[in-house]
């Protein structure tokens, strides 16, 4: 065996070179709609709460828009399972309160209420979707899962897609 050969089995084998480009998957970046925030310190609930989620990576809860942009691994954590986190969190103003997570999508054909009614029912369809509200002022619609489930954020815009309706996260 040669020195230089030697060597690469060496440094491959400490870590120092890898055998083939090692690539780490992009977190999902979704925005999610908080309902349940009645006062500012919810958010800090919300925001501790869900940073200790395992498969989140960022988190930042805003009073005034009364959402979650959230980064996460969707490997790990279905934007279903996201949700329910965010419903299990308990809430400052006592057990009788929920917050709840609604995934906030952006529709740039989403213009008036047929196209509307269209992402409505496509959504509506998909397994795991409990209600889905629709925004042809904002270009947008959001989705509010049942349960703890796996639907992902792409299994969402995917459906859309299918029926010619771009979204994204």
């Amino acid at each position: 065996m040669r020195i230089e050969s030697i060597a690469v089995a060496v440094a491959i084998g400490l870590g120092l070179v890898s055998a083939g480009p090692l690539y780490s998957a992009e977190p999902t970046k979704a925005t999610f709609l908080v309902t349940g925030l009645h006062c500012p310190p919810c958010t800090s609930t919300v925001q501790g709460s869900l940073s200790r989620v395992s498969g989140v990576k960022s988190v930042s809860v805003d009073w005034n828009t009364k959402s979650a942009k959230i980064a996460f691994d969707e490997s790990v954590l279905p934007a279903q399972a996201l949700a329910s986190a965010i419903e299990r969190t308990p809430h400052m103003m006592g057990a009788g309160m929920r917050y709840g997570g609604w995934l906030y999508l952006k529709v740039p054909s989403l213009t008036d209420q047929a196209s509307g009614q269209k992402a409505k029912e496509t959504l509506t369809k998909v397994e795991g979707v409990k209600s889905v509200a629709v925004y042809p002022a904002k270009h947008s619609a959001s989705v509010l899962f049942a349960g703890n489930g796996k639907v992902s954020s792409q299994q969402v815009i995917d459906a859309l897609a299918k029926e010619g309706i771009e979204a994204s996260n």
